[in-house]
């Protein structure tokens, strides 16, 4: 949650909407901004190593052509022959988002991050709706001048629908959905546009005739048996939630830890050898336990997941009896996970989380453990100071391509945190 202790709450009723803003195609904007020889030309950010990288962005000429997020490189470029690769910068996009989620506090002091490039904004603040659309615009103007990009806006009174309406109109959209136009703006969305709606029941919901966001609200009116029966409660809950005009915005906007904390790589190179899957599964361990030093936590739940050279994937969940809270506590446990579901074949890409986090406990009572805690926190200082991958394990220096890497923030990776958010 991002604060702004400037401004003051007034005694008088606040407006009943709530944004959704989302940068537009953020890393690949910003590199094209960075590099003007980028600028109208289709680009991909994406890892070291063209043939196992996957697309982490790409910008709008890529994308009308078909180019998408989470596509290997190797494909997109099948779509589009003259994708321009570039290479990913991880702190670049990290400091640059934590700036402009700075900067939307002087539209709301309340914002939630919901990730690297999207937030919600609580509008209450504001007692006239042209009051707070004058601040996106300014704000917009300010982002555009500043840093060479752009954002997408959407304004309603329920934070599913707002999300829904900043991406209506990408890129630099702004679209306003007013109290009690909100049926009619979802009667021209499409299923497979409503967020939380995955592929399988996308394809549940077509052999059903159900194409347009209307036609299934309507079907919750008119047959909610025939939805609850195939996809069950939480789905109708999920449903019931587009059409509420309200919601807690205290619930809504309270800042949470996060309900799970994972790290994820994509090799540049295919292995095969069970001591250096280890070695890049520890590595990986090793940075879920410092994301999950920096919120003080420990967990109790861990998964972890392969996919291989033929882009076949395995993965296993385990709920332990004991909880995981530092880096031995992770590689005691880390080459019975890899033995558990390796095939022995080649391995692209690896990535490992912990759930079911709570509140880390002061209780170890062994020097040795109070060592450990005094390492971890040693490790976050350097890291808050220098920026992540400043302090990383030495035998990460022996895997296949890395020694012809500046350093080892140079791979391809993916930290994420995830926070559950309902309304």
């Amino acid at each position: 949650m991002v604060q702004l202790s400037s401004w003051r709450v007034i005694a008088l009723k606040g407006i009943p909407y709530v944004s959704h803003i989302d940068m537009d195609a953020f890393f690949a904007s910003i590199e094209q901004a960075a590099n003007p020889t980028l600028k109208g030309k289709p680009i991909a950010v994406t890892g070291i190593g063209k043939r196992h990288s996957v697309v982490t962005s790409a910008s709008y000429e890529a994308k009308r052509l078909g180019v998408k997020s989470g596509m290997a490189f190797f494909e997109a470029l099948k779509l589009c022959p003259d994708l321009i690769a570039v290479g990913v910068q991880s702190k670049k996009y990290g400091y640059i988002s934590k700036e402009i989620m700075k900067m939307m506090t002087s539209v709301s002091p309340r914002v939630m991050v919901a990730s690297v490039d999207e937030a919600y904004i609580d509008l209450s603040f504001h007692t006239k709706l042209e009051e707070s659309i004058n601040r996106f615009i300014s704000f917009k103007r300010d982002l555009k001048e500043r840093f060479g990009i752009t954002a997408s806006v959407g304004i309603s009174v329920n934070p599913i629908i707002s999300k829904i309406a900043s991406d209506y109109s990408k890129p630099n959209g702004f679209v306003v959905v007013k109290d009690g136009m909100e049926r009619e703006f979802l009667n021209e969305i499409p299923v497979k546009d409503v967020p939380g709606i995955g592929k399988h029941t996308l394809i549940k919901l077509e052999s059903m005739g159900y194409k347009m966001t209307g036609e299934l609200l309507e079907g919750l009116e008119k047959s909610p048996m025939d939805l609850y029966t195939m996809f069950g409660n939480a789905f109708m809950g999920f449903l019931q939630s587009l059409t509420k005009k309200r919601f807690s915005r205290n619930e809504f906007f309270k800042e949470e830890r996060p309900k799970s904390v994972g790290h994820s790589m994509t090799l540049s190179g295919d292995i095969s050898d069970f001591d250096l899957i280890v070695r890049v599964t520890n590595f990986l361990a090793a940075r879920v336990i410092y994301r999950m030093g920096r919120y003080k936590m420990e967990g109790s739940g861990v998964s972890f997941f392969f996919r291989y050279a033929d882009r076949s994937s395995k993965a296993i969940s385990k709920k332990l009896n004991f909880t995981i809270s530092s880096i031995k506590d992770m590689t005691e446990i880390t080459p019975w996970l890899i033995s558990s579901i390796w095939n022995g074949t080649a391995v692209r890409a690896i990535g490992i989380s912990c759930w079911a986090l709570k509140e880390k406990k002061n209780q170890r009572q062994l020097s040795l453990f109070e060592k450990e805690k005094e390492l971890l926190e040693t490790v976050l200082q350097i890291e808050n100071k220098f920026g992540e991958y400043a302090i990383f394990p030495g035998n990460i220096l022996f895997l296949p391509e890395i020694r012809k890497l500046e350093k080892p923030s140079d791979l391809h990776y993916q930290g994420f945190c995830r926070r559950e958010v309902s309304c």
